[in-house]
């Protein structure tokens, strides 16, 4: 029985320590020269004319666990396997931003982001809406329920 006890403490103790390594607060790092596999190549920027825009802005931190890594890849590849022509146009936005890089300050304080997240921004007469898409977190490893739900997210935001 003692060992029993000893053997679910440390249980405890390791899924504490890997939940809370994905969610807490981001710490300034030193850039690195390097490119990483995360990042994306920028798609157009809204135009300023008015006109409105859907950005799908997904942060992670320098190291990820694997629901980040999924959530991330997931959510690219979702964008740009239904969103080929909305992204050709500049109608949707999708931005893979490092949370940790001191260049990305701006738009990690602009939309709130701490870990790694999913924000949809409608823009809508240079005006943004920003949104947390936190259900995605429910559907790691799911992969057509993950898609599914990215997908509906930014259908509804570009209206369709």
């Amino acid at each position: 029985m003692n060992l029993f006890i000893k053997t679910l403490i440390a249980v405890l103790i390791l899924s504490g320590c890997i939940l809370c390594s994905c969610s807490s607060p981001a710490a300034p790092v030193t850039p690195t020269p390097t490119p990483t596999n995360t990042q994306v190549t920028p798609t157009p920027q809204p135009s300023t004319n008015g006109t409105n825009v859907v950005e799908a802005v997904y942060f992670h931190r320098t190291q990820r666990c694997y629901s980040c890594r999924y959530a991330g890849d997931t959510t690219k590849y979702a964008v740009e396997t239904y969103f080929t022509q909305e992204l050709a146009n500049g109608k949707l936005v999708f931005k893979m931003l490092n949370l940790q890089d001191p260049a990305n300050a701006d738009i990690v304080k602009k939309y709130g982001a701490y870990s790694s997240s999913l924000f949809i921004n409608e823009i809508k007469d240079g005006t943004d809406h920003i949104e947390a898409v936190t259900d995605i977190w429910f559907f790691i490893g799911k992969d057509e329920a993950f898609v599914n739900l990215v997908k509906s997210e930014i259908e509804k935001h570009l209206g369709e």
